[in-house]
């Protein structure tokens, strides 16, 4: 992506679990997603989302991947939220935000994103927002492009024992992931 441009990504929540927030694989998804966005994209400010727990759990493990510590929790992204108030507290963030921020990340449910005029997004989809600055953004001169959920590749699979994995909280999983991580960087 070229380095002068901003960007948005708007990211719906997993899917439900049975014991946990998210479904395990899905966690391990959601963290293939932040590898993805955080390959192609230029680093992420901050990492928004809802108080549900589904969101809440998806944007931990997103933020994981793409290696952005910064996750703030807000009532604004979710599902009962009117349009004006979404907006409003969108676009207050980008009329405060200076030129060294070239990207934010909102893990949202799926009645936010059809409030924004975005398109569908199936569970663990990303919406991505390009524009050539943050004015352009506001007056929603931007590019759209959707990116399907990702597979979860081998070499994170290999890091768990599957005889045991169903019995992982999602904060052991985290923990492996975490651990994972940090041996790449």
């Amino acid at each position: 992506m070229p380095e002068n441009k901003v960007y948005l990504t708007f990211g719906r929540h997993e899917r439900y679990g049975d014991d946990t927030a998210i479904m395990r694989e899905d966690m391990l998804a959601a963290y293939q997603t932040g590898i993805l966005l955080g390959t192609i994209l230029p680093p992420c400010a901050t990492v928004y989302h809802s108080p549900l727990a589904r969101a809440a759990e998806t944007a931990r493990f997103e933020a994981l991947g793409m290696r952005c510590d910064n996750l703030i929790e807000t009532d604004f992204l979710t599902e009962d939220t009117p349009k004006f108030t979404i907006q409003k507290f969108i676009n207050g963030l980008l009329q405060n935000t200076d030129d060294t921020v070239q990207y934010y990340h909102f893990v949202t449910h799926l009645p936010v994103v059809e409030k924004l005029g975005m398109p569908f997004l199936a569970a663990g989809d990303v919406c991505l927002l390009t524009a050539d600055n943050w004015a352009e953004m506001l007056a929603e001169n931007f590019e759209t492009q959707l990116l399907h959920k990702p597979t979860i590749p081998s070499e994170i699979l290999r890091h768990f024992d599957f005889a045991d994995y169903n019995s992982l909280t999602a904060d052991e999983i985290y923990r492996i992931l975490n651990k994972q991580t940090s041996l790449h960087n």
